[in-house]
């Protein structure tokens, strides 16, 4: 089985925060933690309010599963924008 060409996008920016376009144009934001050969696994962002400093959860059963053949776009995100 051959791997998805967004897989290798995906690899270089693990544990890095990302925003990803989907195909159905639903835009996620969260920190990659786990790339496997289907899909791609996000820890979300929390919610900015501008009230401190959220607080969420860790580890590796938290987060969105994301297939590789949805995914659009992946671009490198910053929490400053």
């Amino acid at each position: 089985m051959s791997v998805h060409p967004n897989y290798y996008r995906c690899v270089n920016y693990l544990a890095r925060p990302v925003r990803v376009r989907t195909r159905d144009g639903q835009i996620y934001t969260g920190t990659i933690t786990r790339v496997t050969n289907t899909h791609v696994f996000l820890r979300p962002m929390p919610a900015r309010t501008g009230y401190g400093y959220g607080l969420w959860g860790f580890g590796w059963g938290f987060g969105i599963g994301i297939a590789l053949g949805a995914i659009v776009g992946l671009a490198a995100y910053s929490w400053w924008w």
